[in-house]
């Protein structure tokens, strides 16, 4: 780990030592990340995460790699945002689920469906290895306004979407759910359900993370459109 590579608003920023990316294969990736234990405005966070930051647990980190811009970050403008016929279809299939928007709080049963969802559909994760506390941490130690929502059917839970809130914005920070039901799109479905919400709250962006057109499992994201991605510090309508 390096020196402090700037300060701003009394956040230090340092860049990490590289390590093998975990989107790109025979890739390095180095991220430019700082600490916010401490209290930090909402106005700042607001800055970070225009400017790419993404959270995880107290660290604001975005990749800072040299040779390589394959990661841009990307959010859906709300009141732009256009239902296409096959969102509309993913609503419809899944009129019967009921959700609700609490404060992240852990338990076994959702431990064991983020453990299935890992196993079946990203086995070769960092993230395959998380112990109950690891869970816990994830999604109840945040230093900035965290909130989760939750899909069930009948009292059973489906799947849940844990994201941030921002001054303007939230910021979807993970996503898990049950894996049998591929034919539902759960994954879709949560994020049309943060758009409906972030409408409700007339919260102007909701940040998807990093759009990687070589990587499958990063280029969804490109379906809600319109979408803006972050190329060269300006927003642009891809």
């Amino acid at each position: 780990m390096n020196k402090p590579t700037k300060i701003y608003n009394n956040l230090n920023f340092q860049r990490s030592l590289p390590r093998p990316c975990p989107y790109l294969p025979g890739k390095k990736e180095h991220l430019l990340f700082t600490d916010l234990t401490k209290f930090v405005s909402k106005k700042t966070l607001e800055k970070l995460v225009s400017e790419g930051f993404r959270r995880s647990e107290n660290i604001f980190y975005k990749p800072s790699c040299k040779h390589c811009k394959a990661c841009m970050s990307s959010r859906v403008v709300v009141n732009n945002f256009l239902l296409s016929r096959n969102f509309k279809r993913i609503l419809r299939k899944n009129r019967d689920l009921k959700f609700k928007i609490v404060k992240p709080k852990t338990n076994h049963d959702h431990y064991k469906l983020f453990k299935n969802y890992l196993k079946l559909r990203h086995s070769k994760g960092d993230m395959t290895d998380m112990t109950y506390l690891d869970f816990r941490t994830m999604l109840e130690i945040s230093p900035v306004d965290t909130k989760i929502l939750h899909l069930y059917k009948n009292n059973k839970f489906f799947g849940a979407m844990l994201y941030d809130i921002y001054e303007n914005s939230y910021s979807a920070n993970y996503s898990f759910y049950n894996p049998k039901f591929k034919s539902r799109s759960l994954g879709t479905f949560l994020i049309l359900k943060l758009i409906e919400q972030a409408k409700i709250e007339k919260i102007k962006y909701l940040y998807l993370g990093y759009y990687i057109k070589e990587c499958k499992k990063m280029s969804y994201k490109i379906n809600f459109k319109p979408i803006e991605i972050l190329k060269n510090k300006n927003w642009e309508t891809f």
